[in-house]
């Protein structure tokens, strides 16, 4: 395994934005998930949760950059061919895996409006997408995942 001091700064970057990403997504989960249901909560409880992890997420990607800005000079921190190459492979990952899970949603969605709630059978409240909970939840998860798979994706390619 690679030491913290032979990795790059864009490898040092993409780790620590992979697990402040994860952090964000944790606080996110436990804010809405309750035991194994999506927790029901009010429109302007769901835009406090919605600006909340916004806020967040951009806070520490500032701080994030801004200490790897302040870490080395602005030539010993530019990009080359591989660093661009790695994030662009990073981000087709992430259109994938983003472009699956909304067909994904659209299908539950369709599937709840044509066939019914129960159509996954008892306990799978989880999977619906018909309350704006739901919704909320099933596309912000969608969004946070995504963000994930680019930065691993990034912070794998690093490895190779």
């Amino acid at each position: 395994m690679t030491s913290i001091a032979d990795m790059s700064e864009q490898e040092r970057q993409s780790w620590m934005t992979l697990l402040a990403d994860i952090c964000v997504f944790s606080v996110f989960w436990s804010q809405m998930v309750r035991g194994k249901s999506i927790e029901s909560l009010s429109p302007g409880d769901l835009m406090g949760v919605y600006i909340g992890i916004i806020v967040m997420t951009i806070i520490l990607h500032i701080i994030i950059a801004s200490i790897f800005a302040l870490r080395s000079p602005k030539d010993d921190n530019a990009k080359d061919e591989r660093d661009v190459e790695i994030e662009r492979k990073g981000a087709r990952n992430a259109f994938w895996v983003v472009s699956i899970l909304i067909n994904i949603i659209i299908a539950v969605l369709l599937a709840e409006n044509s066939v019914g709630e129960g159509y996954l059978g008892p306990n799978m409240g989880l999977l619906s997408v018909l309350s704006p909970s739901h919704m909320f939840f099933a596309l912000m998860s969608t969004a946070f995942i995504g963000d994930i798979v680019y930065r691993a994706t990034m912070v794998w390619a690093y490895r190779g």
